[in-house]
């Protein structure tokens, strides 16, 4: 759609129902009508016919669910062509249940209240209408919609303005005859009990029905006792009950008060007294409550009660003119009259307090709703005493669905002004109670449905008061919501929150900083969590009315959360937080949590202990005030935790993983603040501890030693006098390396040698590298360990880092040469386990290794690299930039890229100008390197260049030869494109070149199924593209003897059949080639026409009958045999036993004039 200015834009009275920006007006309706017109020929067709016309028309219609006011330009005439169908006598009745199921879908997307107002009301049609639906079997599943659509079409009908005793056609002396009424009046009690959607229809008919005035008089007081006698049968299941439920809810709704009064006690009674109200579902409970609610409604007049709450302006321009100025006209209460309330009231009023502690939110719902309209038309006294009860849900010994129906009850009766200012001083609290709601339940909490409740209340709160009667709790109030805002968990009450205060500042205009606030702290800004909790939470703390409730509330609140994701949010915030407060934080807070660190509470510990290294690192990094430095007590404190820690055994068990990742990372942010430990022992216990995390098993445990260890050395580990400690410290490293025990061990000591500091790293380097070089290779025992193999790749490529300004010194030729080299080894490592191919990820650390040491080379030292050495750095990356894993091919190719423009310039770069055209800086520096598409028809025409053919094609022929239809379309079609395109620049040698590199890669990697079974795929669709056809036609190339040799051996006692059914499609591809090549495969694929397992010989027969189809004519096969020869093969079953096989599979060789095979004995 293209864009309009402001001036060409229409202007709009109001927005329209449904999606905007989704569709425009009913487009198909010329087709619908068509689909219509054409029901009375698809009644003749086939079901599978018929099934597609009405799929058609269902999916045409159902765009329009969400916007279904757009169908109603045509819906007249849609039904009326319907309705010709129905009226139509000689129409056949499949016709009908056809026409019925059509309309079915027009009433579920427009919606069954709005199509009956559209449906016809003639006299006429009232007999047909009543007679067909009673001719209709209330079982059959097949034709429910006929029966929706005649209850619907009847309850517009039945408010004909004449009375029914006129359309019955008899004397009333004639007592063996049905009336009219009492035909409909079955019609609803037999429908309003069945399992389908009749029940809902015939429901709406009842009401429709029962309150006409010539009915109602006859039949309400005997249908309310059929209900109340159904419902209550011992034999009535969910559906009855709902249907009789249904049925009153709507006639109470809809029914004059008057005629529903005399029996309102009877039917409270039913409903209080009866089994089903707790134990059938929440369907029927649902409409339980609002029968309750309605028969409150009905004992008490309709009227707008004078005392209730007058509300401010509505404008949201006044209100914000009005901002700061709370002198509002107060509203004069005008004297109350008499409302007379019967004692059945209070019983109404207690079932909806119960039913606000329900277990389903919907029902709650339903009761705080029914609250809400029943207290809006009682004294004010009454009133009060209901508000009472509803606070009374807000108690520390109510449950979670106690809590959420009184906050939607409180928002309920807030926005019908029936919570009068003099509650507030207890509302308020309780709701600020609600918006932090959040109970510990196992491994997880209740009370985001109480949070978002409380922030509707707040909502409802900013429409309902006027800003002087709120501005006491404007404060609290506000930075509640605030903190919801920022720090929920929940997504849904981050946003509720937000809403909620921004009603607030539009319509109360007095809530501190609102505007600034909104425009950081909108509903999608604080979708993100780590966006609200860690920069929006900043630019509101820098108000001074928010930060130490921030700050509090993290505390609190969240620092023993039961979320590890939060509590490591929470203390990254306190860090963010620090700079606003950090006398507070010093004073206040540190004290509070090292008190929190000797709780019971596993979550409260490890919270308590990261986020006192957060705040000490943040008072560590403002500089120039004195006051900020730690008491000696609080240092005391902070170095006795982990020594604490030790001694309570706080390391061992299932909470030892949680405390030791805690522990480590107070180490770091210790360290990184310089605390003076310098000369302590505490420092000596902090290593060990690292020391032993080392081996831990889980990965982010590991990770965080890591981490801290080098900041710890660099810190406290740098004098002279520590040198022999280092050198103690690193041999033992090496030994926990190179043991082949423990795989987590290997890793872990392996990152921490490569994140050595460089002062310890210089001294030692000879043995550092040789170490974890040592560590990389392979052995028997070592072979499945490729995460350990990429840990020592990272570690080389952290020691490179490390190491870069020593490059040509102490970190010399050989050491470079020595990482080159693993480099290149690791990007061979294809190990696989079931998790799949484990050494895509020391491949992806070799690639990165190389980037990070190229890239340093070549700014260190750059006479370093030769021709040689870089074709073979960039060929390897552009192999892994070919391959199957989109995650290796991303990163290979920006490697690959990052090598082309880096500057300085990687030095002998072959072909360096062509690579510049291939890959134009502007292009791939914003290249979606994920995408396949994008990525393969760069790559590919790399082939071209001698350097990078080889491991290109070997990379193309693991993708193409793939099962992820995806890649091979992408490989495969670029490869072949390419081709094509070189044959007709070059001519055949180009081709005869690459053919030639295929069959040298071939042989190299003969029985190696990683590289043999794609490979045999890749030359299947290879013969099929048709790009190698000067090759297969050239009768002095031995291209295609040499590859079927090598198929033959490839596939010679093979176990593996998939791996077999593979080589079949290649031999069947020799077919087409006449000569010695093409008998040689025929001998083969007759030989594996016998081959002992049936899936193979009937697979072997499928393709040889295929290939004989496409290339019989081209082969040596004689043509006068051809037909009889593809007879035999398609007729014949080829999973019979071997034996019978065998004979036929000879006189198969001999039409084709092949060599029959022979059994070869077996020696004894």
């Amino acid at each position: 759609m293209d864009n309009l200015t402001t001036e060409d834009a229409p202007k709009k009275e109001e927005e329209p129902f449904g999606l905007g920006c989704a569709l425009d007006y009913f487009a198909e309706f010329e087709e619908v009508f068509e689909m219509i017109d054409n029901l009375k020929n698809l009644i003749q067709a086939e079901g599978s016919v018929q099934e597609k016309a009405y799929e058609k028309f269902s999916f045409i219609l159902t765009q329009y669910i969400e916007q279904p006011h757009l169908l109603d330009s045509q819906l007249d005439s849609i039904l009326q062509k319907f309705i010709q169908i129905l009226r139509n006598n000689e129409e056949p009745i499949q016709l009908k249940h056809v026409a019925f199921s059509y309309m079915a879908v027009v009433v579920n997307v427009r919606g069954y209240k709005d199509i009956v107002k559209h449906l016809p009301h003639e006299v006429a049609d009232f007999e047909p209408v009543l007679c067909l639906l009673e001719s209709q079997d209330p079982r059959d599943t097949n034709t429910w919609t006929t029966r929706y659509i005649l209850l619907l079409w009847l309850s517009i009908i039945i408010m004909i303005p004449f009375h029914l005793s006129r359309f019955d056609g008899f004397d009333e002396t004639e007592s063996n005859k049905k009336s009219v009424m009492d035909r409909v009046l079955n019609i609803i009690k037999t429908y309003a009990v069945v399992p389908d959607k009749c029940r809902d229809a015939a429901a709406f008919l009842s009401y429709k029905f029962i309150n006409r005035n010539d009915v109602k008089e006859k039949h309400l007081s005997a249908f309310f006792d059929w209900v109340v006698e159904q419902s209550l049968a011992s034999n009535s299941d969910v559906f009855v009950k709902y249907g009789t439920l249904a049925c009153i809810a709507v006639i109470i709704k809809h029914g004059k008060r008057e005629d529903i009064l005399p029996h309102a006690s009877k039917l409270l009674s039913w409903i209080i007294n009866s089994e089903f109200k707790e134990s059938s579902g929440t369907s029927v409970q649902k409409l339980v409550y609002k029968i309750i609610q309605r028969i409150g409604l009905t004992f008490l007049t309709p009227r707008v009660v004078s005392w209730r709450y007058q509300r401010g302006n509505r404008s949201l321009a006044t209100n914000l003119n009005a901002a700061g100025d709370l002198s509002f006209n107060e509203a004069t209460e005008q004297p109350e009259e008499y409302i007379h309330v019967p004692d059945e009231v209070e019983e109404v009023i207690d079932q909806l307090i119960h039913g606000l502690r329900c277990d389903d939110s919907c029902v709650r719902w339903s009761a705080a709703k029914g609250v809400g309209r029943v207290t809006a038309r009682l004294p004010k006294e009454l009133a009060d005493e209901v508000v009472g009860s509803v606070l009374e849900l807000l108690g520390p010994r109510e449950n979670d669905a106690a809590w959420h129906g009184g906050c939607i009850a409180l928002a309920e009766l807030g926005r019908r002004g029936l919570l009068l200012p003099e509650r507030l001083p207890q509302v308020v609290p309780l709701i600020v109670k609600g918006l932090v709601y959040d109970e510990p339940k196992g491994y997880s909490s209740v009370g985001s449905h109480i949070r978002d409740a409380a922030c509707y209340v707040c909502w409802s709160f900013a429409r309902a008061y006027e800003p002087q009667d709120l501005a006491p709790y404007v404060g609290d109030i506000a930075s509640t919501l605030l903190i919801v805002t920022c720090f929920d968990r929940e997504i849904n009450c981050r946003r509720a929150a937000s809403a909620s205060f921004q009603e607030n500042v539009g319509r109360q205009g007095t809530f501190p900083h609102g505007i600034d606030i909104l425009t950081v702290a909108d509903f999608y800004a604080v979708s993100v969590r780590n966006t609200s909790y860690l920069n929006i939470s900043v630019f509101i703390a820098q108000f001074e009315e928010y930060t130490i409730p921030f700050i509090d509330h993290l505390v609190n609140r969240k620092v023993d959360h039961w979320d590890i994701a939060i509590r490591e949010l929470t203390a990254k915030a306190l860090h963010n937080l620090t700079s606003q407060a950090p006398r507070y934080m010093i004073d206040k807070i540190l004290p509070v949590l090292l008190d929190k660190t000797a709780s019971i509470d596993l979550n409260c510990r490890h919270g308590s202990v990261i986020a006192i290294g957060e705040v000490v690192y943040a008072l560590s990094k403002i500089t120039g005030r004195n006051d900020l430095q730690l008491a000696e007590p609080l240092l005391r404190s902070i170095k006795g935790l982990i020594p604490k820690f030790k001694e309570s055994l706080y390391f061992r068990g299932l909470g030892g993983e949680l405390m030791k990742q805690a522990s480590s990372d107070l180490i770091e942010k210790c360290s990184l603040a310089k605390l003076s430990f310098h000369n302590d022992s505490v420092v000596e216990e902090w290593l060990q501890l690292l020391n032993d995390t080392l081996s831990y098993e889980v990965t982010n445990v590991r990770l965080a030693a890591v981490a801290a260890l080098p900041i710890l050395l660099n810190e406290f580990y740098a004098s002279t006098d520590k040198l022999e400690i280092n050198r103690t410290m690193i041999k033992n490293y090496a030994s926990e390396l190179l043991m082949e025990v423990k795989q987590s061990s290997r890793m872990g000591h392996a990152l921490a040698l490569g994140s050595l500091p460089k002062h310890i790293l210089q001294p030692n380097l000879d043995f550092i590298v040789e170490a974890l070089i040592s560590s990389i290779a392979p052995t028997e025992a070592t072979a499945k360990w490729a995460e350990s193999r990429r840990d020592g790749v990272k570690a080389l490529t952290l020691v490179i880092s490390t190491m870069a300004d020593e490059i040509g010194k102490s970190f010399n030729e050989s050491h470079v040469k020595s990482v080159y080299d693993i480099f290149f080894a690791g990007l061979k490592d294809y190990t696989q386990d079931k998790r799949g191919d484990i050494g895509a990820w020391v491949r992806e650390a070799c690639v990165t290794g190389l980037q990070i040491l190229t890239l340093t080379m070549a700014e260190k030292n750059p006479q370093f690299f030769t021709s040689e050495l870089v074709n073979n750095i960039l060929s390897n990356i552009a192999q892994q930039a070919m391959e199957k894993i989109d995650r290796t091919r991303a990163l290979s190719g920006k490697v690959f890229f990052s090598f082309i423009y880096n500057n300085p310039r990687v030095p002998n770069i072959a072909y360096y100008d062509e690579l510049s055209l291939i890959f134009p800086k502007e292009e791939c520096s914003i290249l979606n390197w994920n995408s396949e598409r994008c990525t393969f028809p760069k790559f590919v025409q790399l082939i071209q260049f001698n350097p990078y053919t080889y491991n290109v094609l070997i990379g193309l022929i693991c993708s193409i030869g793939s099962r992820t239809e995806s890649l091979l379309k992408s490989s495969g079609s670029s490869l072949f494109i390419y081709l094509k395109e070189q044959e007709k620049l070059k001519g055949p040698a180009e081709i005869h070149r690459i053919c030639e590199t295929i069959l040298s890669i071939f042989v190299h990697y003969q029985k190696q199924d990683r590289i043999t079974v794609p490979l045999l795929r890749f030359l299947d669709k290879l013969f099929d593209s048709g790009c190698i056809a000067s090759i297969l036609e050239d009768k002095n190339s031995d291209f295609v003897k040499r590859i079927l040799k090598l198929v033959q051996v490839e596939i010679s006692g093979c176990k593996d059949i998939y791996k077999l059914i593979d080589g079949i499609c290649v031999l069947c591809q020799f077919i087409q080639i006449p000569g010695e090549v093409c008998k040689t495969a025929l001998v083969q694929v007759s030989i594996l026409l016998c081959h002992c397992r049936p899936y193979v010989r009937r697979s072997t027969a499928a393709k040889l009958y295929e290939s004989l189809l496409v290339a019989g004519d081209s082969c040596d096969i004689p043509s006068e045999n051809l037909d009889e020869i593809m007879q035999v093969v398609s007729d014949t079953n080829w999973e019979l036993p071997v034996v019978e096989i065998r004979e036929i599979r000879n006189s198969l060789c001999q039409l084709m004039r092949v060599r029959v095979p022979t059994l070869v004995k077996k020696k004894a």
